[in-house]
C-alpha cells in the first residue's frame, strides 16, 4: 500500500509524506500548486553534506509504481499537475532504470518531467543527456575547483569527468533539448562563495553555453553549513552574469523552508519490537 501519510501547508509549498509499501516514507513537494517534486530513492548515497535527504544513507531505489503513486496521490487530492520534477530524496541517476521508464509514463500522459542530478555514473548522464525524453535536465555542480566538488558532492563524478560528459554530448543534442539543459551552483558560506571558486566554475561552465541555476541555501538540522547571505549570493549572481554566464536566482518556492531544495527527508522502513 502507498498512501500520503502526512502534509504541511504554507505559502508556497505544499509538503507531503509517502508511506511505501514496506513502511518506509519518502517527502514529495508541491511548488506553487502545480509542479510536483516526487523522490527517486528512500536516502540518497551521494551524501551531500548540505542535504537532509541523504544524512542518514542510502536504503533502496524507489519502484516505477512508487514514482507513479506520488503523482496519483497528488492527483487525488483534486490537484491539477502542469509537471513534474524527479528532485527530492535520491539520485535519479542511480536508480536510472525506473527513473527512465517514469519519465516516459509522465510523457505519455501528458505531464511533462524534469530531473535533477548531482552527474553519475556518467554514462548514465550522457544517455539522458541525449537519448531519455525528460522535459529538462539540471546537473548540480556546486564547485569549481575539484577539492571543493570532492568535498561539496563527496560521491558524484570529479568535475573533469562531469564536463567532459557534457561537452561531448551537447554536440549531438537538439536545439529544443539543448535549451532545457542547466547547470546548478548552491552557494555555501566558506565553502564555494569566494571569487576564486566562483571564477573557477565560470570558466568551466562559460564554454558550454547553458544557463545556471544559482541557488540559495536552505539550512538543516543535519548541516552545519549555512548560505552566506542576500549580500553575498547577488554579488556572487552579479560576478557569474558578468562572466558571461545567464544565470537563474532560486524562486520563492525553492528556498521557503517548507519543502526547499535540500530539505526532504527519508525515513527507513519502522520495525516493531
Amino acid at each position: 500500500m502507498i498512501e500520503i501519510a502526512g502534509e504541511a501547508r504554507s505559502q508556497w509549498n505544499r509538503r507531503f509524506a509517502i508511506r511505501l509499501h514496506d513502511g518506509a516514507e519518502v517527502e514529495a513537494v508541491l511548488y506553487r500548486g502545480d509542479t510536483l517534486c516526487v523522490s527517486s530513492q528512500v536516502g540518497c548515497a551521494v551524501r551531500c553534506p548540505f542535504c537532509a535527504s541523504g544524512a542518514n544513507g542510502l536504503a533502496r531505489g524507489l519502484e516505477l509504481e512508487e514514482l507513479r503513486a506520488q503523482v496519483e496521490q497528488v492527483e487525488a487530492l483534486g490537484v491539477a499537475l502542469r509537471g513534474v520534477t524527479v528532485s527530492g530524496v535520491g539520485e535519479p541517476l542511480h536508480n536510472a532504470a525506473r527513473v527512465t521508464e517514469f519519465v516516459t509514463w509522465c510523457k505519455e500522459r501528458g505531464t511533462p518531467a524534469s530531473l535533477t542530478t548531482s552527474g553519475g555514473p556518467t554514462t548514465k548522464l550522457a544517455t539522458f543527456l541525449k537519448d531519455v525524453p525528460h522535459h529538462g535536465l539540471t546537473i548540480s555542480v556546486h564547485a569549481g575547483t575539484e577539492p571543493t566538488r570532492a568535498r561539496l558532492v563527496p560521491h558524484a563524478p570529479t568535475l573533469d569527468a562531469l564536463f567532459t560528459t557534457i561537452t561531448e554530448a551537447l554536440p549531438h543534442l537538439s536545439r529544443r533539448r539543448r535549451k532545457k539543459t542547466a547547470l546548478a551552483y548552491l552557494l555555501i558560506a566558506g565553502e564555494n562563495d569566494g571569487d576564486d571558486e566562483l571564477d573557477a566554475f565560470s570558466a568551466r561552465a562559460a564554454p558550454l553555453d547553458l544557463p545556471v541555476h544559482l541557488y540559495a541555501l536552505n539550512e538543516v538540522p543535519t548541516s552545519a553549513m549555512r548560505g552566506p547571505g542576500r549580500a553575498r549570493y547577488e554579488e556572487a549572481y552579479a560576478r557569474l552574469c558578468a562572466a558571461g554566464l545567464v544565470v537563474r536566482m532560486s524562486s520563492q518556492a525553492r528556498i521557503e523552508a517548507n519543502g526547499g531544495c535540500g530539505t526532504l527527508i527519508a525515513l527507513r522502513r519502522r520495525t516493531t519490537s
